[in-house]
């Protein structure tokens, strides 16, 4: 298989089009630097915070904590309040980040599906203004880590339908 899946016989309707990658990088940090203003308000901890941020805590003492929630967005969060600090900034920079990366994600997911540089950007930018999106990214809690790595995985499955083999193998891995 040295093409993509799609035959040659038959064009793919907007195959021609340019990929947005830039845009999308665009789009993602313009939704970071917004998650990141006024990120560390309120100082002190919020809503659900106070299972997540504990657990954490607890995490970097090598204690048991939550057993019923999911390690790995729990030791993301440890592995910020250890290495930058045990502040509210601190705990919610892995949530930001991983809803830019997901807000990114979710916008090349987009491309490879549709091959429309209008869909991609109108998608990420319905993404980036919906409100549970935007909170989620700005609260130290499990969820946007989940949804930014559940982008990153669909993103990357799509991409392997369309590309060779062999870069689809490796998307695959990523998946």
């Amino acid at each position: 298989d040295h093409g993509a899946v799609w035959p040659a016989r038959g064009r793919r309707p907007g195959l021609d089009q340019r990929d947005p990658l830039a845009w999308c990088a665009l789009i993602a940090l313009a939704f970071l630097a917004l998650c990141w203003h006024g990120l560390g308000i309120p100082s002190k901890i919020y809503f659900d915070e106070v299972h997540y941020v504990n657990a954490a805590r607890k995490l970097l003492e090598l204690r048991r904590a939550n057993p019923e929630h999911p390690m790995l967005g729990k030791t993301i969060i440890a592995a910020s309040i250890r290495l930058l600090g045990d502040s509210p900034l601190h705990w919610r920079i892995p949530s930001a980040l991983m809803g830019a990366l997901g807000l990114f994600a979710f916008g090349r997911l987009t491309w490879w599906t549709s091959r429309r540089r209008f869909a991609t950007l109108a998608a990420m930018v319905l993404l980036a203004t919906n409100f549970l999106w935007f909170i989620h990214s700005r609260i130290a809690m499990l969820d946007m880590i989940m949804a930014g790595f559940g982008m990153v995985a669909l993103w990357q499955f799509a991409a392997a339908t369309q590309v060779p083999t062999r870069r689809a193998r490796w998307r695959l891995a990523l998946c």
